[in-house]
């Protein structure tokens, strides 16, 4: 009974990952137009999992800044990469629903920050940065 029961819990947590994921994901296209979360995954140093090293451009420097603010949400107890959350677009605004609840709030703005970003800098955008190796981010990770 135990394992069936944490089977379903892991299993949903992992839903709320992915929705998550889609939530990010659609703020960066309704943002940059052209782009989507997948653009952005293991780009540089910093955007995707396992951060590290001096970030290669302002894009890459967009991913640092959101890992720094999902770390400053963590510090409140959130999750942010479980964290679901409402939002609206108006024109090329995205703007979080406000809520009361302090993680939900946090989260969005986290990815609203990053979303905006991207499309402030897209013009830094290098293929050559994509799928970067990681033995190329040794230098000191700055902070936050």
């Amino acid at each position: 009974y135990f394992n069936t029961l944490l089977l379903i819990v892991v299993a949903h947590l992992e839903n709320f990952g992915k929705r998550h994921q889609c939530l990010f994901d659609q703020l960066i296209q309704l943002s940059t137009v052209t782009h989507g979360l997948a653009n952005f995954t293991n780009y540089g140093c910093h955007c995707g999992l396992g951060t590290q090293g001096f970030p290669v451009d302002a894009i890459d420097r967009c991913c640092h800044a959101h890992d720094c603010c999902y770390n400053k949400a963590e510090m409140f107890g959130c999750k942010p990469s479980v964290h679901t959350y409402q939002y609206y677009a108006q024109r090329d605004k995205i703007k979080c629903v406000k809520t009361r609840d302090r993680c939900e709030k946090l989260v969005c703005e986290c990815d609203q920050k990053a979303a905006k970003c991207f499309r402030k800098h897209l013009f830094s955008y290098n293929l050559q940065f994509k799928d970067h190796p990681a033995a190329n981010c040794q230098a000191p990770r700055p902070f936050c």
